[in-house]
């Protein structure tokens, strides 16, 4: 049973150090992280699953490609994942982006 999640968001101006927050319930937790890179992502995720995080998810706003990255960076056996929107929402989303 999962107890502990983690949650990456990346957005220009996130700092891990600085930019994060704790929900927690006595029967689950989740950490939810903000980065600004790649690279920091990777990091902060070493930190998650060392503290014991049981399954990561990264934000929508790393894509394939560097969910990818970050997923074969890291060699763990703690599941990794990314959020994506079906192809209607990212219609709805790429009008936010404009």
């Amino acid at each position: 049973m999962i107890k502990r999640y983690g949650f990456i968001v990346k957005a220009d101006g996130y700092d891990h150090l600085r930019d994060s927050a704790d929900l927690n319930v006595p029967e689950f937790s989740t950490q939810v992280v903000g980065v600004s890179s790649d690279e920091e992502a990777i990091v902060v995720a070493k930190e998650m699953i060392g503290s014991g995080v049981q399954v990561i998810e990264l934000c929508g706003g790393f894509g394939a490609d560097s969910a990818g990255y970050i997923i074969n960076s890291l060699a763990t056996d703690v599941p990794i994942g990314y959020v994506t929107f079906s192809y209607q929402e990212e219609k709805k989303l790429e009008q936010l982006m404009k």
